[in-house]
């Protein structure tokens, strides 16, 4: 006797900015996806999402909700106004104290941002475990494109690390195209992967 197959979940509902219940559930998230590439050195899990919850610009996400409300997706969004992460040291001096916070925050001078560009930025997108292959990556997306045309973009760029081959094939099924590669990143790091998708 075979078992039965997992229903689907319903599909999330997707809002702009994170709401302020669910920030620590935002940081924890992001930094579970993103911690190696914020950093340049390992810290402890509790202190990466510290410091995501305290340098988090709520309204620069688009967040995909489970039907009770749960945090099941986030995707960062950057402009010429900044990211999904306030890039000052004040963060880092929430977690770290004044001269810990400090140091640390010079470490991140090392960091190469993209090229600038008119397109919207997705700053990162994060999906929880339980809900992969579940469509809230698309859903994402597509509120991306949205709100890129309410901003007046005419495109969505992605920038992905070049030995992440799984993430450069998930864009590319979304519709993503190759853009040159580009020198980003820490400089011991190989140049990124940028794609983009016309809206």
């Amino acid at each position: 006797m075979t078992a039965p197959l997992p229903r689907p979940m319903p599909p999330p509902r997707i809002a702009q900015g994170v709401p302020p219940a669910l920030h620590r559930a935002a940081a924890a998230l992001y930094w579970r996806h993103f911690g190696r590439q914020i950093l340049p050195v390992p810290v402890p899990a509790r202190r990466g999402i510290a410091l995501v919850a305290a340098a988090m610009r709520p309204g620069q996400a688009l967040v995909a909700l489970s039907a009770r409300g749960g945090l099941v997706g986030l995707v960062g969004l950057r402009d010429a106004g900044g990211g999904f992460l306030a890039p000052g040291p004040g963060s880092f001096v929430a977690v770290w104290g004044r001269a810990g916070g400090r140091l640390r925050h010079l470490s991140t001078a090392l960091y190469r941002p993209g090229q600038g560009t008119t397109d919207l930025v997705l700053d990162g997108l994060a999906t929880h475990p339980h809900w992969r292959r579940q469509g809230v990556a698309r859903a994402l997306v597509r509120a991306a494109m949205a709100e890129a045309r309410a901003r007046g973009h005419h495109g969505l760029r992605v920038e992905v690390e070049a030995r992440n081959h799984a993430a450069l094939a998930a864009w590319r099924a979304l519709g993503f195209q190759p853009l040159p590669r580009q020198r980003l990143g820490w400089p011991w790091t190989a140049p990124a992967h940028v794609l983009r998708l016309p809206v």
